[in-house]
């Protein structure tokens, strides 16, 4: 599938490829993990929204399903499972992302479901908070953990563009600045 837009209106509507149409459906955003997954889904919020779509917190509701997913811990991947199959039982459009997809793209729970990577823009749960991820990856190769299979190896952002995030999220309101990462010792240690 190539986007959200061909699960909600068909390959069929006429439009070029990468054409995006302001729908006005709803979609249902369930985050797992960390801040810095936390933070992903803020800007698929912000993405979103930005393209007039309506965003819910009651998935009975939604046309489609956006689950973030967090592979680090069993009992994320375990939730995640538990409301792909719910997602499936009740015939609803489902799009995953995050770190499951990334790291294990062959798991059967992922069958017939959009896996593209979407790079969003933000809207924060906490206008007060930007969730600011300073590098992403990791430098280790712990035998409890995927995040390196799904994240990478470490790449960290540059001073100038977390100073400039900072800068632009201040005069926004934002009030308080978390840094985030995979591995936030490591940063610029690669």
């Amino acid at each position: 599938m190539e986007d959200i837009e061909d699960l909600l209106i068909g390959s069929g509507s006429g439009s070029p490829p990468g054409f995006r149409l302001p729908l006005t459906s709803t979609i249902f955003i369930k985050n797992f993990g960390c801040s810095y997954n936390q933070s992903d889904s803020e800007y698929m919020d912000g993405q979103l929204s930005a393209f007039g779509y309506t965003l819910s917190d009651n998935p009975d509701e939604a046309d489609l399903w956006l689950i973030n997913t967090c592979t680090v811990k069993s009992p994320s991947q375990s939730s995640m499972d538990t409301i792909i199959s719910k997602g499936k039982n009740l015939n609803k459009p489902l799009v995953v992302a995050g770190c499951v997809p990334q790291g294990s793209r062959d798991l059967k729970e992922l069958e017939g479901i959009s896996l593209d990577a979407l790079d969003l823009p933000k809207v924060r749960k906490n206008k007060f908070v930007e969730i600011l991820p300073i590098n992403v990856g990791c430098l280790g190769a712990c035998t409890y953990c995927k995040t390196k299979h799904a994240r990478g190896h470490l790449g960290s952002y540059t001073i100038d563009s977390l100073v400039g995030r900072v800068r632009s999220v201040i005069a926004d309101g934002v009030k308080e600045t978390w840094l985030s990462s995979e591995d936030t010792g490591a940063y610029d240690n690669f």
